[in-house]
């Protein structure tokens, strides 16, 4: 079998990347939360869960689409399939410092409207959400002598499931790291497993939170009168040096 490699992501990719990205993030509490979901996808049967699928796809190609538009990165893994195919099984979004994808006009170009009333561009996401992390690593930053944007991104990152656990991950965050001039790199994890991917690859929580309490449970899902409204930890990390990374650390 050929090695897999990363490269930069080709506008052509960007479909292929939000499909498994959908299927890999179908259960995830934030990405729940930000859908307003009181059953999860793969709790749901045809052709609800289709539709719900296909709902969080587009919000995920909106995402990676203000990446680009904001001169961040969209790298992915390829497997070199013969006659110069290829698989993509694994992708990263890097937003470069001092730079976000919020704004009005990335939102339009992005075409972010597609998912405004049926996911994610909500009061969740852009009220309560951002801002509330924004502010963590601001004071985070600016308490180790960091200007309070001067850091990289990683927007979201995902392997598609029937890929996972080959160290897709690691390898594209060795490549990630080599571009990020040392400088630091946030991001959010929003289950155990993810926070511990994370750590062996060099990231420290700097706080943890949690969002949805009152409202959702433990898988970001919106709760039926008398069960427990617990909300979901969100682990905000920061990498503090982008040289080094963990040969053992998994997807």
């Amino acid at each position: 079998m050929l090695e897999a490699y990363v490269r930069d992501a080709r506008p052509s990719d960007l479909e292929k990347i939000s499909e498994f990205a959908a299927r890999a993030f179908a259960d995830d509490p934030e990405m729940n939360w930000f859908g307003g979901l009181s059953t999860a996808i793969m709790d749901d049967n045809p052709p609800l869960s289709v539709r719900k699928l296909e709902n969080l796809r587009i919000f995920l190609d909106s995402v990676n689409r203000s990446v680009t538009l904001v001169g961040g990165r969209v790298t992915v893994v390829a497997i070199p399939q013969g006659s110069g195919q290829e698989e993509i099984v694994a992708f990263a979004a890097w937003v470069p410092p001092h730079k976000v994808i919020e704004g009005t006009m990335t939102a339009i170009r992005a075409r972010t409207y597609r998912s405004l009333f049926s996911w994610g561009f909500s009061f969740r996401t852009t009220v309560v959400f951002k801002p509330t992390i924004g502010a963590i690593v601001k004071e985070v930053l600016q308490s180790k002598g960091y200007q309070s944007t001067d850091h990289y991104r990683l927007e979201i990152t995902a392997t598609d499931p029937d890929y996972q656990g080959k160290g897709y991950c690691r390898l594209l965050m060795k490549e990630g790291f080599s571009t990020c001039q040392s400088k630091p790199i946030t991001l959010e994890a929003t289950t155990a497993h993810s926070r511990d991917v994370y750590a062996h690859l060099g990231f420290e929580v700097v706080e943890s939170l949690t969002l949805g309490k009152g409202q959702v449970n433990n898988r970001g899902l919106r709760i039926a009168k008398g069960e427990p409204a617990t909300g979901f930890p969100v682990y905000v990390m920061i990498k503090w040096s982008s040289t080094d990374v963990t040969e053992n650390a998994g997807d």
